[in-house]
């Protein structure tokens, strides 16, 4: 249980900074993919359980391929 909850932090960790790279602000970023900035949050701390559909629509909003939010050497 702790490794996923390890990756969930890491992929959380890893969102938050293309977010940031790409300058879009949780808000901003929330309202492009439909969700609400408050689980844009709790994505980027660790503490949602993402789908890969939502995984999808993140890194397509951001202009990334899903593999890049999986790159934690960052």
């Amino acid at each position: 249980m702790e490794k996923n909850f390890e990756l969930e932090k890491r992929f959380g960790a890893k969102l938050a900074y293309v977010r940031k790279a790409k300058k879009l602000s949780q808000m901003k970023l929330a309202e492009i993919v439909n969700m609400n900035f408050n689980y844009i949050g709790q994505i980027e701390r660790g503490e949602a359980n993402v789908t890969i559909k939502t995984m999808k629509m993140l890194a397509d909003a951001l202009d990334v391929e899903v593999k890049t939010l999986f790159d934690f050497s960052f």
